[in-house]
């Protein structure tokens, strides 16, 4: 089976422009094939992070290949193996001891998708652009809630990708059960998104 390509990108003149060196380093040191570009801010935080949908769909196309999203700010431990996830059309993390609504349900750091996903990020797009333009919402938009929110409702196949693969850095419990990372998350968005606006 297919590798799928690895593919992100960061927000120019931010410091994602410094984070994603070590992504892109990390890739390069297991031979890893990799889409990763910069864009222009689109303004705020929330509507460059609600561009992740758009940017995996636009790859998608123009690649004719499987891809695997990581954040800028994440960075491959060890090599990549294949993974029984990647024979679905999509594949994210899935919190199991969290309720479906829960906001953190989904871990959406890490994502892989085939041709037969497309939906699912079509779909995705929507909630994206339905909670930004809620009057009535409160609070900060993350577009782990809109991926949420679309799985929840979709008929694309949708895999459980290993926690191994979307490991935050110093979460309680990802500390204790993922022994070897695959693929470790930072989560830069700490410490930039207050002081520069942006993804």
């Amino acid at each position: 089976m297919e590798f799928p390509v690895i593919i992100s990108f960061y927000t120019k003149g931010t410091p994602y422009e410094q984070e994603v060196k070590k992504l892109i380093a990390s890739c390069k040191k297991f031979g890893l094939e990799t889409a990763i570009e910069g864009v222009e801010s689109f303004g705020n935080w929330e509507i460059n992070c609600a561009y992740k949908p758009f940017f995996i769909l636009k790859k998608l196309e123009e690649l004719q290949k499987p891809v695997l999203w990581v954040d800028a700010d994440a960075v491959f431990i060890q090599k990549p193996t294949w993974q029984e996830a990647f024979a679905a059309d999509f594949s994210v993390h899935l919190e199991p001891e969290l309720p479906r609504d829960h906001p953190s349900k989904v871990r959406s750091g890490t994502i892989f998708v085939r041709e037969g996903g497309k939906l699912l990020l079509k779909q995705w797009i929507q909630h994206c652009h339905s909670q930004l333009s809620d009057p009535k919402r409160e609070g900060e938009f993350w577009d782990q809630t809109a991926l949420r929110d679309a799985i929840a409702s979709t008929v694309v196949q949708v895999a459980p990708l290993p926690l191994s693969y979307v490991k935050i850095f110093d979460h309680p419990i990802d500390l204790i059960t993922v022994a070897e990372p695959v693929i470790e998350h930072y989560q830069a968005s700490r410490r930039f998104k207050e002081s520069v606006g942006e993804i």
